[in-house]
């Protein structure tokens, strides 16, 4: 045979593994149409558009965590950490994370984690794996609830009652102008992230009420619990919360408050 006309064996084996390929997509393609109602939408994401959307999240979270890299004091960045196996190795989890996020809002939350890392120190930065998981566990909507428990750098505000809960989201969500939650999911949140830790609830009973039991129906108070002052630690944007101040006596709930404790920012 012609050499010129051979074919190489690692191109004949490439060959063969794009056909295995091939077909294997093809197999999970038919597999899927056959699932009742979502088989159609998903043979056709399990593809290309899946593979799109990967890398359009990917790409938003580099951009993302550069431009507000950029933003940042430079002598407060830790730059020997920024060239750390360390940080690149949470760097790449967070990107894996942001690339099966289906929100904006998550694929920032991951950013800020890295960000915020490269302004702390190492004690600091200690349980970056362990807060990374919990920030994997929660919502928008979490997150959002967790952030107007106030500045993490201080004691946790205090709602005294589920209307004072809600309405400190819905003062903070109208100074941010964003959509405000309904009452009912805002609860039901406090209740979730009570469950992981990271925010507490004391139920005001009844007489003849049983502890813990339907607690989402009950009148409750509630802070946020030193992990989720960790978690809030690294999830908040730089800046986000105006610095601490010695005294909060004699504030309007939650008016006064949201004008003495929060910043704010564009994207949260």
């Amino acid at each position: 045979m012609d050499r010129d006309n051979q074919i190489a064996p690692q191109q004949v084996s490439k060959q063969k593994k794009h056909k295995v390929n091939n077909d294997t997509l093809l197999h999970l393609e038919a597999s899927l149409n056959l699932i009742p109602f979502a088989g159609g939408f998903l043979a056709t994401y399990f593809g290309d558009i899946r593979n799109n959307r990967i890398a359009e999240r990917m790409q938003q979270y580099f951009k993302y965590f550069s431009d507000r890299l950029i933003e940042l004091d430079e002598k407060k960045i830790d730059h020997e950490y920024l060239n750390s196996e360390e940080f690149a190795e949470f760097f790449m989890q967070g990107a894996e994370q942001a690339a099966r996020s289906t929100t904006d809002k998550r694929i920032r939350r991951f950013a800020n984690i890295l960000i915020n890392n490269a302004l702390m120190n190492a004690q600091a930065r200690s349980r970056t794996q362990s807060i990374m998981s919990f920030v994997d566990r929660i919502s928008d909507l979490d997150a959002f609830v967790l952030l107007c428990y106030g500045n993490p750098s201080a004691p946790s505000l205090r709602a005294q009652t589920r209307d004072e809960a809600y309405s400190l989201v819905k003062e903070l969500s109208e100074y941010l102008d964003i959509d405000c939650p309904s009452k009912a999911s805002v609860i039901e949140s406090i209740v979730y992230m009570d469950n992981l830790g990271i925010a507490w609830v004391n139920e005001k009973l009844n007489e003849n009420e049983e502890r813990g039991k339907d607690l989402i129906l009950k009148e409750f108070s509630s802070f946020r619990t030193p992990l989720g002052d960790a978690v809030v630690t690294m999830i908040a944007p730089p800046g986000f919360y105006k610095s601490v101040t010695s005294s909060t006596s004699n504030l309007e709930w939650p008016n006064d408050y949201i004008n003495k404790l929060f910043r704010g920012s564009e994207k949260i």
